[in-house]
């Protein structure tokens, strides 16, 4: 990658779609400098001011000149080092000082060699490039490939028994045979856009298109094999693991050749002795390199989305999935969610490389956590349990065919595996019934007597052979074998073992012991069909929920800590609810490498402030890069009218914590609030409540005191579900349809209870009359008493000084009302009453924490009425204008 010796200037002119407001030509004139002075900016801009189009019209404009930079510096270089090689040179004949004038001519002569490679591996660049462009067929590839077959999972015993062969296997062969290939080409400077969700990021690819640059710019999507994946036999696994073993045993088996170990004929792990032979099955029909090669470059050039790609992938009859890996070195913008971004084995997996490169990170209001619980991990007794049973299984089937190294590695894990079973012994206190205990990592491996153990050794193992595939595999074989027949040994499979363990706990009750929990070996045939809920649990395969929390174990020991959940031995859900959690406290420490390699990083959200915890905890380590950018809302100050109520209709102080938001007053308020404001409030009205727990508890009293009946008369109720499984319950698509359709079409109005921190408190738009009233209910505090929540203040306050911690907690309430209040108001024209509804938010410092085109308009009420009479001045206002 060319570093560039002359600085751009600040343009003017982003090519934005439209006549940029103020704040968005500052946005993105800012964001110019920080990309072009290497440093990290953190921008808040409000929800509805067009943010993700500001940062990628502002983006894309400092890479497009700097593209072009980069090529005319490179050749004012190359003329300038030439003249200058000749000089020194000439200046060579009849020198006194030769020596010094030949170094300097030898130092010259590097540098032109150096410009030169540049200049060459750049113009082969454009050139590839530019043969792309110029294939008039690029739309109309529709070569077919005809199949000789579906392949199947199992589709003979070679195939089958290679599923539980220990041989050293190789990783994903994609990426490192591409990195020398890498090395050798011309590396551009490229933008990784990431957001949470795919929908996101297809909304921002969606509004690129919309703008110049969607004519020019090479944007790209990129997601995992589960969102790629066109092979119909793949797919059908439906768990992301399963997807990925699959995929890439039949990209080894695409090579033309095949390991194959002597065995015994059942496919078990032999010694290294091996032998190759061709692959009769040519591994997946979809991974054909020329059209994988087109559909790469149809997706690049096209600017797909990813139904885009999987549709044209469908069409085409090749791999989208490789196809996007493929088009990586020469896209300019590439858009990833969080998941591929921040966790470096799939980076690696995938072939990102971030050196020099520039990262832009949308929605991150809840950063810090978002990282914290993509490394996080638990695994349960029940876990425990069945992995147990299923390696004793492994072993005893194959036992004289591993070789003594991989058999070492087998009774290691089967030993770690069994001193963690034993660390979830009920506590002998019998006034103890839950147990909860917090340690370090270090702590759990002394206790459980297994820290003399290499566990990184242990997970290269299990990496180099694949070993989670090899004994899923194995306990499918086990599951599906026919039950023996009478007087026959049975097998003891998963699913015996599972119904024996539920047997006992029904039998034995109170009295049962842990090893009623874990395993003994006793041959009993299994009785009936094993419950939905422990077939799902099957089939999620124990062994990768140990290899992720092993990998915790091995991490740096301040950087997490282990929650040990002993529950009481009574409870029906003992062997669930009992367990390990590894809690991830330090996010930095996954995050540094991020920001050595990173060009650039920006950080933008709705609600970014307080900015401190996200300043100290990922870039303590370069402050004087840091750049803090806070912008204001795009509407007139008029255009929103925001109330504390303090007092209900009843006269009485609103406070709705934990203790008193269940009290009949307090029930009744809010009752008669919400059916007062929709006697005001015209269109639609979206109520958020602190939990789904509460929001039950309103719509039984609402029913109950006829307020349900009354409401309906004025406006449709409609409730967020708590789940979409339930077949009572409509999707969240659904639910808002008929809610936008009581609204817009039957013109009757409607009232929305949701819950904050729900599926319609974050990244939902309720324009115009979808939302003319928000009301947040309470301060929604998570519950500080939970032993992680505990565990994470006291880090908090010993790493970045006392009151940390209590900040934090703060903060984690208020983010997220914040993020309720920014579903309405989204646009210039658009406008909307908030009301907060708790004495609390009367509180000067908590009313610091809201956004400033909130807090600098907020009406603090002494009565009820004042609500009232207020927001119908407020819409009698606007029906004027």
């Amino acid at each position: 990658m060319y570093a560039r010796l002359k600085p751009l200037e600040t343009p003017s002119d982003f090519e934005f779609p439209f006549a940029p407001y103020t704040i968005q030509q500052q946005l993105m004139q800012e964001l110019f400098e920080i990309l072009e002075n290497k440093q990290i900016g953190i921008f808040e801009s409000p929800t509805g001011t067009g943010k993700s189009l500001t940062l990628t019209c502002a983006a894309l404009k400092w890479l497009e000149r700097h593209e072009n930079h980069v090529r005319l510096e490179i050749q004012e270089r190359l003329d300038e080092v030439s003249r200058e090689l000749i000089h020194c040179e000439k200046e060579n004949h009849g020198a006194i000082d030769w020596f010094s004038l030949h170094a300097k001519s030898h130092e010259k002569r590097c540098e032109l060699l150096e410009l030169k490679d540049m200049k060459k591996l750049l113009d082969e660049y454009d050139q590839r490039l530019a043969a792309i462009k110029e294939k008039k067929n690029i739309t109309n590839y529709s070569k077919k490939i005809t199949r000789k077959g579906e392949i199947s999972m199992h589709d003979s015993d070679d195939t089958e028994e290679n599923l539980y062969s220990l041989d050293e296997t190789e990783a994903d062969e994609s990426v490192d045979s591409k990195g020398s290939e890498a090395s050798q080409s011309y590396q551009n400077v490229q933008i990784f856009f990431c957001s949470r969700t795919h929908a996101q990021l297809a909304q921002v690819m969606k509004e690129i298109k919309r703008t110049p640059y969607g004519r020019r710019v090479r944007c790209l999507p990129l997601a995992s094999r589960q969102q790629l994946c066109v092979n119909p036999q793949v797919r059908k696994l439906n768990n992301s693991s399963m997807i990925n073993e699959r995929c890439l045993d039949l990209a080894k088996e695409s090579k033309g050749s095949t390991k194959i170990t002597a065995s015994d004929g059942n496919g078990c792990a032999c010694k290294k002795a091996s032998v190759s032979r061709k692959s009769s099955k040519g591994g997946c029909p979809y991974k054909t390199q020329s059209l994988i090669e087109n559909l790469s470059e149809l997706a690049v050039m096209n600017n797909f989305d990813i139904e885009d790609l999987v549709q044209e992938g469908e069409r085409l009859q090749t791999c989208p999935y490789y196809a996007a890996r493929s088009s990586i070195p020469i896209a300019q913008i590439i858009m990833l969610p969080y998941q591929l971004l921040f966790n470096h084995k799939s980076r690696h997996q995938i072939g990102i490389n971030l050196k020099g490169n520039i990262i832009i990170i949308d929605e991150a209001h809840n950063l810090l956590d978002t990282i914290a619980q993509m490394y996080s991990c638990e695994i349960n007794l029940q876990q425990l349990a069945t992995l147990q049973q299923q390696m004793q299984s492994y072993k005893l089937r194959y036992a004289n065919k591993f070789s003594s190294a991989n058999l070492l590695y087998i009774n290691q894990l089967l030993f770690v595996i069994k001193r963690l079973i034993k660390l979830l012994k009920p506590s002998q206190n019998p006034a103890s019934k839950t147990n909860h205990r917090m340690i370090c990592t270090y702590e759990l491996m002394s206790e459980g007597d297994f820290f003399n153990i290499d566990l990184y050794q242990l997970l290269q193992f299990c990496e180099r052979t694949r070993l989670a595939q090899k004994l899923q595999g194995f306990i499918k074989k086990l599951e599906a074998a026919p039950q023996p027949k009478e007087n026959q040994f049975p097998e003891s499979s998963t699913v015996d073992i599972l119904k024996r363990l539920e047997k006992r706990q029904q039998l034995e009750g109170n009295q049962k012991t842990l090893e009623s929990h874990t395993l003994t070996q006793e041959d009993e045939a299994s009785e009936g069909k094993v419950s939905q809920e422990h077939k799902s649990f099957i089939t999620s395969f124990p062994i990768r929920f140990l290899i992720t929390f092993l990998e915790a174990l091995i991490e740096k020991a301040d950087d997490g800590r282990i929650l040990i959940n002993i529950e009481d031995e009574s409870s029906k859900d003992f062997c669930r609810q009992t367990g390990f959690k590894y809690i991830l406290l330090n996010p930095g420490a996954h995050f540094e490498d991020i920001v050595k390699e990173a060009r650039a990083i920006i950080v933008a959200g709705g609600t970014m402030q307080p900015t401190f915890e996200l300043t100290e905890q990922l870039f303590s380590a370069c402050p004087e890069r840091v750049k803090l950018h806070f912008y204001d809302h795009v509407v007139s100050s008029d255009a929103v009218l925001p109330f504390a109520i303090t007092q209900g209709p009843s006269g009485k102080n609103l406070c709705f914590n934990y203790s008193q938001r269940a009290t009949v007053e307090a029930l009744s308020d809010i009752s008669a609030i919400l059916e007062n404001l929709c006697n005001v409030v015209p269109a639609g009205l979206v109520c958020f409540l602190p939990s789904y727990d509460y929001l039950d508890t309103i719509y039984r009293h609402l029913q109950t005191s006829g307020a349900l009946e009354r409401i309906s008369k004025r406006k449709r109720v409609f409730k967020e579900p708590r789940s979409s499984t339930n077949k009572e319950n409509c999707s969240v698509e659904e639910l808002l349809d008929k809610y936008a359709t009581s609204i817009k079409v039957q013109r009757d109005g409607a009232l929305l209870l949701s819950v904050v921190g729900g599926k319609l408190s974050e990244g939902l738009n309720f324009t115009d009359d979808l939302g003319r009233g928000v009301i947040v209910v309470g301060l929604p505090y998570p519950n500080r008493q939970a032993p992680e929540m505990q565990e994470r203040l006291r880090y908090l306050d010993s790493t970045l000084g006392s009151g940390s911690g209590k900040e934090y907690y703060e903060n984690l309430c208020m983010k997220a009302v914040n993020q309720c209040i920014g579903r309405a108001v989204r646009h210039i024209g658009d406008y909307a009453c908030v009301y907060l509804v708790d004495v609390r938010y009367a509180n000067q410092n908590i009313q610091t924490k809201l956004p400033q085109w909130i807090a600098r308009h907020i009406q603090v009420t002494t009565s009820y009425g004042q609500v009232q009479a207020r927001t119908v001045k407020f819409f009698k206002t606007k029906n004027k204008n």
